[in-house]
């Protein structure tokens, strides 16, 4: 691969893997806001503002801070319309301001969001929503603007001071995971700002590489999302899905694809009542989603900023990644790695997004389930036309080649991974979608002309269950403490969040498609994904058997 490099010179660096990590729902500011940084092309928190949001109805102005805490006590709404109202964009008033984060998740907290729906089942529907009792939980509206010091990332904040940057690298839709991930493989949404649980069968960037003769794989835990695009474990293609924790061996043996998505797993935990941390096999999400580090409202002041849980294990995955090409440095020089977010998840960040950047063309292609689900009950949005991009979330470029504590200021957004892929492996590809075609690619992060070996160590890291200082916690009994056992067709399960009830509805539709029975129907819902993943397990490895 040939660019051109720091002060216009050529250079060859020769790229053959590139690997893409992306996390949950965190904005820039939430997690990199406070990171010191000498670059004014950073555009963090601790030069210049004021940075404040208006208090709730009309309440004094509040700042943002860096006294985030790894645990909230409601799940930040991300739904389209509510990104709409923290971007302050509603009506005629298009330009964002960024203005509207308190209010939005003071509006979460006490009940106020639920959204409206249209569609022929929307009139029961909204009835059966207005006799729910409302969420009370009220006065932490100002929580959203606490951004993480620099110690509660200790992972990201070394790999973003050692590496570099996208400080300009924005969600693709003002929206949920879903229709931002999309963007990741085939550069749209397929006309979604919202989720959509069913099959997308838009071009992906997968199918693009197998054309121009190059490789790639899946590395996933549980329910992935990228179990949307059918045809990327159809036709004998699940033979490139590989659970997460094959990839250290991958690298080790040097048998790295040309392209390797790895996607966290997204199973919520398990917390007893009061909170007390329950650990494996319960606890094994890592994907950061806010949703997976909810706790009662009542325990969140006395717990600590950090401690063992979904967070800290999404650090931990994120170091795995790392360590797994630093101790491996022949593979490590030829390697570029990729860590994101798919979208902000409603926390607070002060740069407005850009608003006429390319829509990615094309009418929407929903299939038989998504016109159901666009005909009978579906969120109401106002109409978007997809040239303003979502919230900034983190991008860290890391390779050998990258100078240390590089800041890169250019747009992007994740259509950049399709067309940076397209850049290294297929030059003479056609873009996937308009949006592809204008998406700057990240290759230009990569400026040294000799590899570094001064590279951080995080092989300290990779436990992801760090003990936290002492708290004080009510006494629990004993086996409320261990966690219930696993869940079976006899034991019923607690609730889960609406973003793993997605990804449930998804994961019944893969297993309509698999061999062999489905599902029993009386399993819990975290123990029928867990069902669901072993028999697409079974399949994947039946298909690399040639069975």
């Amino acid at each position: 691969m040939i660019w051109t490099g720091v002060g216009g010179t050529s250079m060859t660096v020769q790229i053959d893997h590139v690997i893409v990590l992306v996390l949950e729902n965190r904005s820039f500011d939430h997690l990199l806001g406070y990171l010191p940084s000498d670059d004014p092309d950073f555009e963090g928190l601790t030069r210049g503002g004021p940075y404040e949001n208006p208090g709730w109805n009309g309440g004094p102005a509040q700042a943002a801070s860096p006294t985030g805490k790894h645990v909230l006590p409601v799940d930040p709404d991300h739904s389209h319309d509510a990104v709409m109202l923290q971007l302050g964009v509603s009506g005629r008033r298009r330009t964002p301001t960024n203005q509207g984060f308190i209010d939005s998740y003071e509006r979460k907290g006490r009940g106020l969001s639920a959204p409206a729906f249209d569609g022929l089942l929307a009139p029961a529907w909204n009835l059966l929503q207005r006799d729910k009792p409302a969420n009370t939980v009220s006065g932490r509206g100002p929580l959203i603007m606490h951004c993480q010091p620099p110690g509660n990332i200790p992972v990201l904040a070394t790999l973003a001071q050692s590496f570099g940057v996208c400080s300009r690298w924005f969600a693709s839709v003002p929206g949920e995971t879903w229709p931002n991930r999309n963007f990741l493989h085939a550069a749209t949404s397929d006309g979604t700002t919202n989720i959509e649980p069913r099959f997308y069968e838009n071009r992906t960037i997968f199918e693009v590489l197998e054309d121009a003769g190059k490789s790639w794989r899946i590395y996933y835990d549980d329910t992935p999302q990228v179990w949307a695009f059918p045809k990327l474990w159809s036709e004998g293609r699940s033979g490139n899905w590989f659970r997460s924790s094959e990839f250290a061996a991958h690298v080790a043996s040097g048998s790295l694809p040309s392209y390797s998505f790895i996607e966290p797993n997204h199973r919520p935990p398990l917390h007893a009542t009061p909170f007390v941390h329950v650990s494996a096999p319960h606890g094994h999400s890592n994907s950061q989603h806010p949703g997976n580090n909810q706790v009662a409202d009542a325990d969140y002041d006395r717990l600590p900023a950090n401690g063992p849980g979904d967070f800290a294990r999404g650090e931990s995955l994120i170091a795995q990644v790392y360590e797994a090409l630093r101790t491996n440095p022949d593979v490590f020089r030829r390697s570029v790695l990729l860590v994101t977010y798919d979208e902000h998840g409603g926390f607070y960040d002060h740069v407005p997004p850009p608003t006429a950047v390319p829509a990615p063309g094309g009418p929407p292609r929903p299939g038989v389930t998504g016109w159901l689900i666009q005909h009978l009950l579906r969120r109401k949005s106002e109409s978007f036309d997809f040239t303003m991009l979502g919230v900034r979330v983190p991008a860290l470029v890391i390779s050998p080649f990258v100078p240390i504590a590089t800041v890169d200021a250019t747009v992007r957004d994740h259509a950049s991974v399709p067309a940076t892929l397209r850049e290294v492996f297929a030059p003479g590809a056609a873009p996937l979608t308009a949006r592809d075609a204008w998406a700057p690619t990240f290759t230009s992060l990569l400026s040294l002309t000799e590899p570094r070996d001064d590279l951080p160590d995080l092989s300290g890291r990779l436990t992801g269950e760090p003990v936290p200082a002492p708290v004080p916690v009510p006494a629990v009994p004993a086996a409320a403490a261990a966690g219930p056992p696993p869940a079976g067709p006899s034991e019923p399960e607690p609730p889960v969040s609406a973003s793993y009830q997605d990804l449930l509805a998804l994961a019944g539709l893969v297993d309509e498609r698999l061999p062999g029975p489905l599902a029993p129907a009386d399993l819990g819902p975290r123990a029928r994904g867990r069902h669901i993943t072993a028999e697409f397990d079974k399949h994947a490895q039946a298909t690399r058997d040639g069975r």
